[in-house]
């Protein structure tokens, strides 16, 4: 079911075989193991970008007593994400982009139901020219067959951006049709012939009294499993992915919108993150700039090593500069972080923090900081680049290249005269630069995002104090977004490695947490052993049949590593024995403490040793 690699070969003179590492960095996307919360509601996979004009609907699919949800878009494709968690709270988890290989041209909005009552579900997608296209199953319920047969369904057409689903929203016994369209309402066709035999009758163009002003794609879920039907409605553009829960029964409805974010964080374009402890709680804090200049601020309600971002604002300290790209750097020395923000005219805004590092205060002090104008949206970050003890600065900008400024002055006085772009770097538009050491030499590597949504990775082959940034790949760990790739580096779940974020045009965040294991040859090399408990992030993560969790005894004890499902039952017993100090590795496979397969889902592993007890989220995918 499982086994253990202990590292510990021998006590005496604390010699041990270990792996010497050679740094080669593995990220590994998750869309949903770091929780963020939207007006008091988790957002379902917060880091997998956004999604473009998403037209949504549910439907039990695979067979497994939960429903599943299906995404149209704007490319004419349906997105499949399976739910990975329960009936009553829904973990939905992606897992194709091109579901059935639909293809209606643009615009596409699925919906599924079983229009000829032969026990399984059909498919309809709506498109842009304001038809819907009829697929028969001509499969099972198990193992469903789409058989194109109609483009023009009932006859309906709404003029453009068709988005059609079926709900008994009367409770009679037979499906009703609902259909979004381009002005953003919902138009409404009671069955008023039977469940075989269906006949459309229009009754209302704006039901609910929806409008999410472009392209609404309505669909209908029991998403809370309280026995009557929400609503949950897509859109195009800027529109976000609403929610709305119906506060009255199965007849007598009663919607009020709860959440516009219920499946990723989506902001309205040109999404800038950034990371900084702002009150001082020994945890990184969530800040993200966006094209209509303001900043979202997301505390960290979680802990430095399993973080939970809670939305606090979306107009962190009133700022509001036109296509904010915010920096954090402690640029007067004086013990807290002041801010920079970069926007559209190619000035940088700087506000001093007048207040402490745990209660900040920040008042503007110039709208055009150094006198730095690049011309056009900028993206400034910090970095002590030669070693000297102040911070340096580098603006990228639309040019693609990346202006450099020394700061020759002191850490309580900088003096950022213009020194030049740095050598050899032109990434042709947008540039977004991010320094990290990334192969832990000791010095800093940079990291340049662009236009077209990879990152350019210029490994320093000098020194700290005199750097040579020589290109290594245009694209680092394979790594693509939806253009205008924005990076930044931090330890986010504090395991001592860079993880990596990444804001992209359309408004989306994505996670890549850094998963690297040390590879090497085996070489005798003195070691010292670990000096407090410890356990780690499992890797892969998600994973599939199984992953190794790690964890870490500074002394002899009693340890107990045990696997709980989500509802807090416990499902594996991993170990459950005295131990030498040391670090060990345990493989758990997705199995039980009697040997069954486990479904997939969320899962947690629960260290205890001594007073020591910590716990790590686990996701299964089969």
């Amino acid at each position: 079911m499982f086994r253990i690699l202990t590292w510990i070969i021998s006590w005496g003179l604390f010699f041990v075989l270990v792996a010497v590492p050679t740094f080669a960095q593995e990220f590994q996307r998750e869309a949903n193991t770091i929780p963020v919360f939207i007006d008091g509601m988790l957002v379902h996979s917060p880091f997998a970008g956004a999604i473009i004009s998403p037209r949504p609907t549910f439907v039990d699919i695979d067979g497994d007593g939960d429903i599943d949800l299906f995404l149209g878009n704007s490319g004419g494709f349906i997105t499949f994400y399976r739910n990975t968690g329960t009936s009553a709270n829904p973990i939905f988890t992606f897992e194709s982009e091109n579901y059935a290989e639909v293809d209606v041209g643009f615009a596409s909005a699925p919906t599924f139901s079983d229009i000829d009552n032969d026990g399984d579900f059909d498919l309809f997608v709506g498109e842009n020219d304001g038809n819907i296209n009829f697929y028969r199953n001509t499969g099972t319920s198990a193992n469903p067959i789409f058989i194109f047969e109609s483009e023009n369904y009932a006859e309906v057409d709404v003029g453009f951006a068709s988005a059609p689903t079926f709900s008994d929203i009367d409770n009679d016994g037979d499906f009703d049709l609902f259909v979004g369209e381009d002005d953003g309402n919902i138009n409404f066709y009671r069955n008023t012939g039977t469940s075989a035999n269906p006949i459309f009758t229009f009754e209302s163009e704006n039901f609910a009294e929806v409008d999410v002003s472009f392209a609404s794609a309505p669909t209908f879920s029991d998403i809370d499993n309280d026995g009557d039907f929400d609503l949950l409605v897509g859109g195009r553009g800027f529109v976000n992915f609403n929610f709305y829960r119906n506060n009255g029964s199965s007849t007598n409805h009663d919607f009020s919108q709860e959440i516009e974010n219920y499946i990723s964080i989506k902001f309205s374009d040109l999404a800038t993150p950034t990371f900084a402890d702002i009150d001082n709680d020994g945890d990184l804090d969530l800040f993200v700039g966006e094209i209509l200049g303001n900043i979202n601020f997301f505390r960290n309600t979680g802990t430095a090593t399993s973080p939970t971002f809670t939305l606090e604002t979306t107009s962190f300290a009133n700022i509001n500069v036109g296509g904010s790209t915010p920096t954090f750097a402690d640029i007067d020395n004086d013990g807290d972080l002041d801010l920079f923000v970069g926007e559209h005219t190619g000035n940088i805004n700087f506000y001093r923090n007048t207040g402490t590092d745990t209660d900040p205060t920040f008042i503007l002090e110039s709208e055009n900081f150094a006198s730095i104008n690049v011309g056009s949206r900028n993206v400034p970050t910090f970095a002590d680049i030669d070693n000297d003890g102040d911070l340096d600065m580098f603006v990228g900008h639309e040019a693609g290249k990346i202006n450099f400024y020394e700061n020759t002055g002191t850490p309580t006085n900088p003096t950022f005269p213009f020194e030049a772009n740095l050598t050899g770097i032109d990434v042709g538009t947008n540039s977004s630069p991010s320094f990290t050491d990334i192969d832990n030499d000791g010095d800093l590597d940079l990291f340049v995002g662009e236009d077209p949504g990879n990152i350019n990775f210029y490994r320093n082959t000098g020194t700290a104090s005199n750097p040579i940034f020589t290109l290594e790949t245009e694209n680092f760990a394979s790594i693509v977004v939806k253009a205008l790739s924005t990076p930044t580096f931090t330890d986010i779940d504090n395991d001592g490695d860079p993880d990596l974020f990444i804001g992209e045009s359309i408004g989306g965040l994505h996670f890549y947490r850094n998963v690297s294991a040390p590879t090497s040859v085996s070489d005798p090399v003195v070691e010292v052993f670990p000096n407090t408990f410890n356990l780690s992030q499992n890797y892969p993560n998600p994973f599939n049949p199984e992953t190794t969790i790690q964890y870490q005894l500074p002394k002899a004890s009693m340890v107990r590593l045990v696997i709980f499902n989500f509802l807090g039952q416990q499902v594996a017993t991993l170990v459950n024995k005295e131990q030498e100090g040391g670090f060990y590795d345990v493989q758990w496979d997705g199995t039980d403490d009697t040997g069954r397969v486990v479904a997939s889902g969320v899962y947690l592993s629960r260290l205890e040793a001594k007073e020591f007890s910590k716990v790590k989220k686990l996701i299964l995918l089969r």
